[in-house]
């Protein structure tokens, strides 16, 4: 099936099946271009914030996966500081199978879950932080958010 294809299935279920959390539509005419949204996820230092996101279908998907990346300033260890999301953690989320409403809960859960492991954040000084300093992760983050995301 050619790339379009598969993107106009996932556009479809989005429409037919919206989630509460998150949603996502196409930009302009450019199936390969879209953009999503997702609430902040209750008792997280992102609650009551609205996170936007690019999301790019390369020429090649459903072999190679979606480019994502974070319009919303974050303070997360998993999105650098360009709001790139970690791509080993796009590849472990993404098979082919995987539909842009499963990509979005896995990024809707990564908020709640922040991957702290060597191989598994892009800043090892937020990730140090929530292991070492909890409290001051969540204060920072909380911050950030009200000054970013809820404005």
């Amino acid at each position: 099936m050619v790339p379009t294809s598969w993107i106009m299935i996932h556009l479809r279920e989005l429409f037919r099946f919206p989630a509460n959390r998150f949603s996502a539509k196409q930009v302009a005419e450019n199936i390969y271009e879209w953009q999503a949204t997702l609430m902040g996820p209750l008792r997280s230092p992102y609650e009551g914030g609205l996170l936007f996101i690019s999301i790019h279908f390369p020429s090649e998907y459903t072999f190679k996966p979606p480019r994502v990346s974070w319009k919303t300033p974050i303070l997360h260890s998993n999105i650098d500081k360009h709001r790139v999301f970690h791509p080993l953690l796009v590849t472990t989320t993404l098979r082919p199978e995987t539909t842009v409403k499963e990509l979005l809960q896995a990024l809707h859960d990564m908020l709640l879950h922040l991957k702290v492991e060597e191989d598994d954040h892009f800043l090892e000084d937020v990730a140090r932080m929530c292991v070492l300093e909890p409290e001051r992760f969540q204060k920072e983050a909380c911050l950030m958010t009200e000054a970013h995301v809820m404005n």
